[in-house]
């Protein structure tokens, strides 16, 4: 599985549809594990233009949920600690 690093920083339309390309396979990826069984939950967070962030949410009980939530929470911090 590929991981996407996806930075704010970048302005220009080529590099916005590039972005857009790679947050669409990343949900391609996720739909086809979901269809082959291997995805049996996940937590999602996303930002929109005005950086509201919302949570999406697939899980079987909230104390998962948010156990999942925490998970990403802490790969996107050691993520961003290893890009400085």
């Amino acid at each position: 599985m590929e991981i996407v690093s996806i930075n704010p920083k970048r302005k220009d339309e080529v590099q916005a549809e590039e972005q857009k390309q790679s947050m669409l396979e990343v949900l391609a990826h996720m739909k086809n594990a979901v269809d082959a069984g291997e995805i049996k939950e996940f937590v999602a967070c996303s930002l929109d233009d005005d950086g509201i962030a919302q949570i999406h949410v697939s899980a079987m009980d909230l104390p998962g949920s948010i156990g999942l939530f925490e998970i990403g929470k802490h790969l996107l911090i050691s993520q961003e600690s290893f890009e400085d």
